[in-house]
């Protein structure tokens, strides 16, 4: 039987884990708006002063080096803006792990004492249907313990494989830095 006081606490309960999911989202809306804000502010500034280089070209071949000096640095920004996504993403998500890991170990806990307080009352001759009751809950638990290990196995291997491509990213934009200058002596058509 639930008495007042487990309900009472687990209502407490849920409305603070409310409360605290709410707050994790803001934050979360918080950060994702800040870095956008600072990114787009940086795109402006940087398409500024890339238009004004473009207008004081002096010849179309000037305009295609400004063009291509200004690649580099885009995908460098976009990388960085992505990047710092990304990480503001995992630290949510792992601040949401750690509170639905919470509530996971005190709904088990609270699931353990209610059986254990309703397996008293049992009347005599239950003691087989107990005993695969605890047997079903104990392989439930277990079945939840296999899943939440194959989920950060599947985590982790994700967060490899998108640092490795950031690492590739990383050195692709590092080796084919176009830096074309106009050549002098070439002939103009």
């Amino acid at each position: 039987m639930i008495k007042v006081d487990q309900f009472s606490a687990a209502n407490e309960a849920a409305v603070h884990q409310l409360a605290q999911l709410a707050q994790l989202s803001l934050e979360n809306v918080e950060k994702f708006a800040e870095i956008s804000l600072g990114a787009a502010r940086e795109s402006v500034e940087q398409a500024t002063r890339h238009a004004a280089a473009l207008v004081s070209a002096k010849d179309p071949q000037q305009v295609i080096a400004l063009n291509s000096a200004a690649l580099e640095p885009a995908m460098k920004r976009a990388y960085a803006v992505s990047r710092t996504m990304y990480e503001a993403a995992a630290a949510t998500q792992a601040e949401l792990k750690k509170v639905m890991e919470a509530q996971a170990a005190e709904l088990n806990t609270s699931a353990v004492a209610s059986m254990e307080e309703a397996f008293k009352f049992a009347p005599s001759g239950s003691e087989q249907v107990v005993a695969n009751m605890k047997s079903a809950f104990a392989a439930a638990q277990n079945a939840y313990a296999n899943l939440a290990a194959m989920n950060k196995q599947l985590f982790d291997t994700v967060e490899k494989a998108v640092e490795q491509n950031v690492a590739t990213v990383q050195a692709a934009t590092k080796t084919a830095s176009p830096k074309a200058a106009p050549r002098k002596g070439a002939k103009r058509r």
